[in-house]
């Protein structure tokens, strides 16, 4: 079967694109991709030249630029390559060079247009770097280097943090929450927080092989918010970090805010044991319950109980659970300090130690009164959470990162499991 595609462009020549179709069915389909392909290569030279066109002289030094005739520009598009030509301006005082109709068809400093970056970019966020161009060359017919995506995932993900902190620091000079009027805000809304360590690209002293370096492992900060609809449907949003807590908090804070924390009539904030998870519950969800993760506290009880009597744990550790399930951390504490006294050595030790960790966290331990009310006393959602946006793409065998590369990736992860994605492309401003 003979096709011919004609395209015809402002009552100019047609420019016809012909080509046999015959094969098999999938053969069939990915020859009319390649026409279309070709039809739409002829559309975006034409239409991108006009915008290229009709790009107004730029200023520098408090005057115009002087045109210094055209230059070639070969833009990777999702029709593949196409070629126009733009002007090229020079300043007449400092000697600066500018292409400024780059900045209305390229990704920022990449010849790449935003729609593949879009792509290429939400492909960076779930996939392996050393696969990505023959993914973008299988998915989309367009070819593109291993270092041009890197480089493109790594700006357009740059882009996505520095907005987040953006607003973060825009809150603290504003000294208040964001006042966002949510029009059907969740009843029962949670916030949890917890860290994830990933390997970065950075070396230390390795001190058990004197003599040899070993690569240092960060922790990433995730934090996220959480509720169930009137369907009872289940909503999450995420947010990621690695500054300190403080303003990592904020992030957070300002997230749950969009979400309707303002006006929940429930409010629950879930963690370990990790002093700064608590640092930002007291310094930013102080009205919000806060609960100790069961099964943290859990671990604790185990750990001591081999430890209090190693011959038969589990009797004993059952015995500590009944307690912190039925009267919570106070019940456990209570009968934490009864078991010390005839207690020595190790044993004693272990037993202190862990009516300690209770003792400060028995506020956060009233298991009874949550299930009363239906609370969950897991954090079991900020545990999957930080396998989605960390785990699952910077844990991969043999990965190890750079601070800019982990940030990226995880902001971009974020924003595409937040369904953000179409937002953030439509406002973000990429580096040129």
């Amino acid at each position: 079967m003979l096709v011919q595609v004609s395209v015809q462009i402002d009552g100019g020549e047609p420019f016809v694109v012909e080509r046999s179709l015959s094969g098999s069915a999938d053969e069939v389909e990915e020859q009319v991709r390649e026409v279309l392909q070709r039809a739409g290569r002829v559309m975006l030279e034409s239409s991108f030249q006009q915008i290229a066109d009709r790009t107004p002289a730029p200023c520098c030094c408090g005057r115009s630029m002087k045109n210094c005739n055209r230059r070639t520009l070969g833009l990777m598009t999702t029709c593949g390559e196409v070629i126009i030509q733009r002007r090229r301006y020079r300043c007449r005082r400092c000697g600066h060079e500018l292409h400024p109709a780059d900045a209305r068809l390229c990704c920022g400093k990449h010849r790449v247009s935003r729609p593949l970056a879009k792509r290429v970019c939400q492909l960076a966020a779930v996939e392996h770097f050393t696969r990505l161009p023959e993914l973008v060359l299988a998915q989309h017919g367009v070819p593109l280097c291993h270092e041009t995506i890197l480089e493109l995932a790594h700006d357009v993900g740059g882009a996505a943090e520095r907005m987040r902190l953006a607003e973060a620091r825009s809150s603290v000079a504003r000294r208040e929450p964001p006042q966002i009027a949510i029009s059907n805000p969740p009843e029962r809304i949670y916030v949890s927080v917890d860290g994830i360590m990933y390997c970065t690209n950075e070396t230390e002293a390795d001190p058990e092989h004197p003599g040899q370096k070993r690569l240092i492992w960060q922790q990433m900060k995730v934090g996220c918010v959480y509720w169930e609809d009137a369907r009872e449907r289940w909503h999450k949003q995420m947010v990621w970090g690695r500054e300190g807590p403080e303003e990592f908090g904020i992030s957070l804070w300002r997230l749950a805010m969009e979400c309707g924390y303002g006006q929940a009539h429930e409010k629950l904030f879930a963690a370990d044991g990790g002093a700064w998870c608590w640092d930002i519950h007291a310094r930013y969800f102080s009205d919000a319950t806060g609960i100790l993760d069961w099964y943290h506290a859990s671990e604790h009880v185990w750990a001591a109980a081999k430890v209090v009597d190693p011959d038969s744990p589990d009797a004993w550790a059952k015995e500590a659970l009944t307690c912190m399930h039925e009267g919570g951390g106070a019940e456990l504490a209570e009968w934490l300090k009864r078991q010390i006294p005839p207690r020595r050595g190790k044993a004693r030790q272990a037993l202190e130690g862990l009516h300690a960790y209770v003792a400060d966290k028995v506020h956060h331990m009233d298991y009874p009164h949550a299930r009363k009310n239906g609370w969950q006393i897991g954090s079991g959602m900020i545990e999957s959470t930080c396998k989605q946006l960390v785990a699952q793409r910077l844990k991969g065998p043999g990965m190890h990162w750079s601070e800019q590369g982990a940030l990226a990736i995880s902001a971009l992860r974020a924003t595409d499991l937040n369904g953000k994605w179409d937002v953030f492309w439509a406002t973000c401003s990429i580096k040129t």
